[in-house]
C-alpha cells in the first residue's frame, strides 16, 4: 500500500515539474492542449494531445497549425494556416481544418494567435476531455480508488499465499 502511494504521488510530482519546464522551455502558460473536434483529421484527431509554443506571429508562415481565439467559440481553435495578408495594416491570417470543405468565415487577427503546434500525442488529450465533463472529475477519482484498492487486494492475497507457503 505505502508503494503504490509513493508511486502515485511521484508521479504527480514529476507530472507537476514537467509542465512547469514545458511552460518555460515552450514560453507559454498552456504547453499541452487537447485537440477538441474532427476538423484537423487526419493531421490532428479529437483527443490527441498537442504539444505548442509561444511564437511570433509575423513568423508564421502558410501550412502551420496555429491555436487561435475565435469570437465564434470560448474554446481556442486549432487549425491550419492557408493564407496570410494585412487588412487595415494588420497582419491577418485565413485558416482552415484539415478536414473542413472551405477556408473559416473569418480572418484570424495576429492578436488573436496564441500559440503554434510543435507536436502531438496521440489519444493522451482524452484525460483532459474527460476532465472538462460534468462528472468527469469524479470519473478519474472513481478510477484511481479503484487502482488503490486492487492494489490493495493483490498485495493482501500475495502476503497470505508467502504466509501460506512459508508453514511447515
Amino acid at each position: 500500500m505505502a508503494e503504490t502511494a509513493t508511486i502515485f504521488v511521484v508521479g504527480i510530482i514529476i507530472v507537476w515539474g514537467s509542465s512547469l519546464g514545458l511552460q518555460f522551455y515552450l514560453g507559454t502558460t498552456t504547453p499541452l492542449l487537447a485537440v477538441e473536434s474532427e476538423s484537423m483529421e487526419p493531421t490532428l484527431y479529437r483527443g490527441d494531445l498537442v504539444v505548442v509554443r509561444s511564437v511570433i506571429p509575423e513568423n508564421l508562415q502558410i501550412g502551420d497549425i496555429i491555436i487561435f481565439q475565435s469570437s465564434m467559440s470560448d474554446v481556442p481553435v486549432v487549425h491550419r494556416i492557408v493564407g496570410i495578408g494585412y487588412s487595415g495594416g494588420e497582419l491577418q491570417f485565413t485558416t482552415k481544418g484539415d478536414n473542413n470543405p472551405t477556408v473559416d468565415p473569418y480572418l484570424v487577427p495576429a492578436s488573436d494567435v496564441l500559440a503554434k503546434v510543435v507536436g502531438s500525442v496521440r489519444y493522451l488529450g482524452f484525460i483532459t476531455l474527460i476532465l472538462i465533463l460534468p462528472g468527469g472529475p469524479f470519473f478519474i477519482v472513481f478510477l484511481i480508488a479503484i487502482f488503490l484498492l486492487c492494489s490493495i487486494v493483490c498485495d493482501t492475497f500475495t502476503t497470505k499465499e508467502l504466509q501460506i507457503q512459508s508453514q511447515p
